[in-house]
């Protein structure tokens, strides 16, 4: 009895360990998944002004110098 008892308790200790283990990767997955979408929306709204400034009236394009 007294082993099967030092059994349940280490099984009981491991499982709580993966299970904090697993808490915390969750955790730190989910900032992540969180930082790339801001930073995915950050260069999203950085392209749409560079787009909006390269079709600006009175801008030629890259090559305005160099017509034939």
């Amino acid at each position: 009895m007294f082993w099967f008892l030092l059994f349940a308790g280490v099984t009981v200790v491991w499982i709580a360990v993966l299970a904090l283990l697993g808490l915390r990767i969750w955790r730190r997955g989910k900032a992540l998944v969180s930082e790339v979408s801001v930073a995915q929306a950050k260069l999203e709204a950085a392209q749409s002004v560079t787009e909006s400034a390269s079709t600006a009236p009175g801008h030629h394009g890259r090559h305005a110098g160099s017509r034939a």
